[in-house]
This record gives C-alpha cells, structure tokens and sequence, in this order.
C-alpha cells in the first residue's frame, strides 16, 4: 500500500475531489495546511496597510491506495490541479507497511 500525500491550493480541491471520486477513490483525509516554499512569503494589503504573509493557508489530501494505484492517483491529482502559477502544491508518495480498520478489525488492503 502506498500513501499518496499532496497540498493543494484551497480552490483546486473541488476539481481534484471530483477528478478522484471519477477515478474511484472514495476516501480520503482533508485538513488544512499552512506553511511556505520558494516563496518566502506573499504581499497582502488589508485595509489600506501593507503586511507579509510567511505561511500561505493550503489544504493537505491524504489517501490510501493500493501500490498499483499510486502512479495513476498522483497522475489524476496532478491533470486536475494543474496550474501554471507558482506554489500550485507537492504530491509524494509513502509505502505503508500495515492498515487496519478499526471497526471490522480487516487488516491490509480488505481495510480500504
């Protein structure tokens, strides 16, 4: 099993929700995210005064695939939130070495 692992900007989230559930991923953990990358920080005006944002407000989508998804969910996620504007998001992948699904008890890829 692989943990496919992308921070995303807010907006793209509904087109790579949708783009996942059309491909048949049907679950998937998603939380918020703050942080920065080359861009040290951003330029905001808010009421006439100027200040530097250092974290830009992401969105982080975990999901867990079976290890011959992997390639094609990170190929999805990357076709629906493609964008040519500068910290448009990271995807990485993990190996998973165990699942277990708390309700049923199912262990390994029957807990997906």
């Amino acid at each position: 099993m692989k943990l496919v692992t992308a921070i995303l900007r807010p907006h793209r989230v509904a087109d790579v929700r949708a783009a996942l559930t059309t491909f048949g991923i049907h679950g998937m953990t998603i939380s918020q995210a703050t942080g920065y990358g080359m861009e040290l920080w951003r330029t905001s005006s808010y009421r006439g005064q100027t200040f530097h944002d250092e974290a830009v407000s992401n969105v982080r989508l975990e999901i867990l695939v079976a290890d011959t998804d992997a390639e094609d969910v990170v190929n999805v996620i990357t076709r629906s939130a493609a964008s040519s504007a500068s910290g448009a998001g990271k995807i990485w992948v993990m190996p998973v070495d165990a699942l277990a699904r708390v309700r049923t008890g199912e262990r390994g890829l029957d807990a997906l």
